[in-house]
């Protein structure tokens, strides 16, 4: 991978020699080669750690972990920005939970994998990690979710913590870790035996932490299978594993498994996620799902998917070192979504969902094109963004602002 006067060979070359020294030594060395090289860390501060390099680098060297490694030794020498107090998912107050507070989000419906923990119960084995996007601003699908959840029959908690992904574009990777230990202590506590997640870069995150302990499921995965199930003259949702999956079937008799769940007729294009760039789990069942629940609507492939899918813009943080970067990525997005002449771009991460979703509400180069979140399809639900994003804007000017600027400045 070369850019301008940045090959990536004399990076890891650069990384290796700084990473042998004794660690006394380490944050000298480098300060002097980002002052000697500050295109270098320019082109390490913008990386959106979406793994597009890694999927052609002939040396199948993993970039994203490497980038990463890169933000800690900046971190380190004092070269990245002091930590965004809004981002600080470890803590007690960062955006989502200063949102859930303010509008009154929460879901004592539901039971709480901390606590359950707390309290020393075991009452579930399933837990749903619906991720830190949706579980704040979109209340109304979780509990469509877990409603259907219950109904089916399973025993299961869920939580409303993050993965620790914004620690460690941040570059803190300690404190990333140690959130991710805590979960996988009360999901110990707990005695839960598999995770559905909704957010393709939760499931890595947690694959990569406690995959030899728990079952990491996608979400659409189970949804999929479920009506594998229920189409197989009823078998129940745990056989649908030992089912295949790709046999025809006619699922017209089960459509109206998840409720609320609307027949759409117009073309689908699909927006991969990058955490989903190599076994494209999400991405497979996603389109499976959909194309079982809504057969009349038929799916278009953008140019980038799969293994070669764009990044939405918000990955790795790069919109606090360079918006204007970020926002021409999220617009390639959507120009190559448009050109399909699909009628709706369905996304797999919620985080892309928010960031596509902001652009669009930002100009009208897309008015003729709805984009959603898969499961807002599954479950006939429509997102009101403009709402969210006008009450995160009134967080700061209403009620609540001077609090907000006490707590996050």
């Amino acid at each position: 991978m070369q850019g301008p006067n940045l090959d990536i060979g004399l990076v890891e070359m650069d990384y290796q020699r700084i990473v042998n020294l004794a660690p006394e030594y380490q944050v000298d060395a480098v300060r002097g080669l980002v002052a000697e090289r500050p295109e270098l860390y320019h082109a390490l501060r913008r990386c959106c750690f979406c793994g597009s390099c890694t999927s052609t680098c002939q040396t199948h060297m993993t970039a994203p972990d490497r980038m990463r490694e890169w933000r800690e030794l900046f971190k380190k020498a004092d070269l990245m920005p002091e930590d965004d107090k809004l981002v600080m998912v470890d803590e007690q107050w960062h955006i989502f939970s200063a949102y859930r507070a303010i509008y009154s989000v929460s879901y004592p419906e539901f039971q709480q994998l901390s606590e359950l923990a707390e309290n020393g119960l075991s009452t579930a084995d399933c837990l749903l990690f619906p991720g830190c996007t949706l579980v704040s601003y979109v209340p109304e699908l979780i509990r469509k979710i877990g409603g259907w959840m219950d109904e089916v029959g399973f025993s299961w908690a869920m939580t409303d913590d993050c993965c620790g992904s914004p620690l460690m574009s941040q570059g803190l990777f300690e404190r990333s870790a140690a959130l991710q230990q805590k979960i996988l202590e009360q999901i110990r506590a707990v005695g839960i035996k598999k995770v559905f997640t909704i957010c393709p870069g939760c499931g890595e995150e947690l694959a990569e932490m406690m995959g030899d302990e728990v079952e990491i499921i996608p979400l659409p995965e189970l949804l999929y299978e479920h009506l594998v199930a229920r189409a197989d003259k009823g078998h129940i949702v745990d056989q649908a594993a030992n089912l295949d999956p790709d046999q025809e079937r006619d699922f017209s008799a089960h459509i109206g498994e998840y409720p609320d769940a609307r027949t759409i007729q117009d073309s689908l294009t699909f927006f991969d996620s990058c955490h989903d760039r190599f076994d494209n789990r999400h991405g497979i069942a996603i389109r499976k799902l959909l194309g079982a629940l809504h057969p009349d609507a038929e799916q278009i492939e953008m140019e980038h998917h799969g293994k070669e899918t764009l990044c939405c813009g918000a990955g790795g943080a790069v919109s606090a070192f360079d918006p204007e970067l970020t926002r021409r990525r999220t617009q390639r997005v959507i120009e190559e979504a448009r050109d399909t002449g699909a009628a709706t771009l369905v996304t797999a991460c919620p985080t892309c969902t928010y960031t596509i979703a902001a652009e669009c509400l930002s100009s009208d180069q897309v008015s003729e094109m709805s984009s959603r979140h898969y499961l807002e399809l599954v479950f006939g639900h429509e997102t009101d963004w403009q709402r969210i994003f006008a009450q995160l804007e009134a967080m700061w000017t209403g009620e609540y602002g001077p609090w907000m600027v006490q707590t996050f400045s």
